[in-house]
């Protein structure tokens, strides 16, 4: 289930884009009766302004609110 980020800026690998949605992946077992998100796909457009898509592990993502 995507979760819409359109306010926010995307950090990825140093540089900064303009986020359009995120779906988490979660893993099945539960720490502390919680999942925990391991990954992240998002959905973003890049410096060329074209829409692309990036699935990498969740530490490597910063959201900032616009």
């Amino acid at each position: 289930m995507p979760i819409v980020m359109t306010d926010y800026k995307m950090v990825y690998k140093d540089q900064v884009f303009n986020a359009l949605s995120i779906r988490p992946i979660v893993d099945s077992n539960l720490k502390n009766g919680k999942r925990i998100v391991n990954f992240i796909e998002a959905m973003y457009i890049n410096e060329d302004g074209e829409v692309e898509i990036i699935e990498d592990e969740a530490w490597c993502f910063k959201f900032v609110r616009r």
